[in-house]
């Protein structure tokens, strides 16, 4: 990397050494440590816990926070894992994929802030079988812009939408609210919420009785809500948590954990240090 950087000097000045060394930074912002392993690493350290996943789809993903670690660290059989998945053949696989790990319950139905019915937006077909990603199958919402106005202001692959539009199949799902899911599984305490709902995690979230109900972390994934944001994160904040920003998602927690960011803020600090030292070793030339 050093070596890159005299060169970067050497063929563009001081300014351009510090537009790569500016972009050397922004690509590693992302944590060493994912927060949510964080928080899962803490957890873990109990005998007990109840972890809560809205949008689990099938579960074994690549892009499932929860997965890989949970699937073979319950099997000492300590803990709950709540998965809800509306879709019925995701949640066929859902179960499949969980098959012999203990502690695990489902629930086939979507999180909303009204019971009842509602019309859920999927894709109705395999993408892979049209040379199209995979990830297209995990965009279900109960929001019926999630591919228009939604997908216009983040993703914006023209293509990608047409295909999904044209492809777009539309389901009945019944919908149960949050605190019906804790009536229902008998939760007095979350130990981690993890929401992937499509840009519906706003109506989800203010619909959280916060202080009747002590959630340790709360992971959502933030990226869709566009002028909701500020107000989800308000009212988070306002509930008494600290957030952070990381890829997609907003990652938040209480002030009894506020030790846990150094592990996840390690690598910027890192970079720099070792960014300094170097040039200190040596003068460009």
């Amino acid at each position: 990397m050093l070596k890159k950087l005299k060169t970067k000097y050497r063929t563009g000045g001081l300014h351009g050494l510090q537009n790569a060394v500016r972009r050397r930074l922004l690509l590693l912002k992302q944590p060493t440590n994912d927060p949510v392993k964080v928080a899962l690493e803490e957890i873990l350290r109990g005998n007990d816990f109840t972890i809560v996943q809205i949008g689990a789809y099938v579960g074994n993903t690549v892009n499932d926070p929860l997965f890989l670690t949970l699937s073979s660290r319950m099997q000492e059989g300590r803990g709950r894992l709540i998965c809800v998945e509306p879709v019925q053949m995701y949640f066929a696989r859902l179960i499949e994929n969980h098959r012999g790990i203990p502690g695990v319950f489902f629930e086939n139905v979507a999180i909303s802030d009204q019971p009842g019915p509602a019309t859920f937006y999927r894709l109705g077909v395999d993408p892979a079988k049209y040379g199209f990603p995979d990830f297209l199958s995990q965009l279900g919402s109960l929001k019926e812009h999630r591919m228009r106005s939604l997908w216009d202001r983040f993703e914006a692959d023209k293509e990608i939408q047409a295909f999904f539009l044209e492809h777009r199949i539309e389901e009945r799902v019944n919908c149960i609210t949050f605190t019906e899911l804790l009536r229902r599984h008998k939760l007095l305490t979350v130990d981690l919420l993890q929401m992937d709902v499509e840009g519906y995690e706003w109506e989800i979230l203010r619909t959280i009785d916060f202080a009747r109900i002590p959630i340790r972390f709360v992971n959502y994934e933030c990226t869709l809500l566009h002028q909701c944001k500020q107000e989800a994160e308000r009212l988070m904040r306002d509930s008494g948590y600290n957030l952070f920003d990381h890829g997609l998602d907003t990652f938040c927690y209480k002030d009894t954990d506020r030790h846990l960011p150094r592990r996840w803020k390690a690598k910027i600090w890192n970079v720099a240090l070792s960014l300094a030292t170097e040039f200190g070793k040596e003068p460009l030339k």
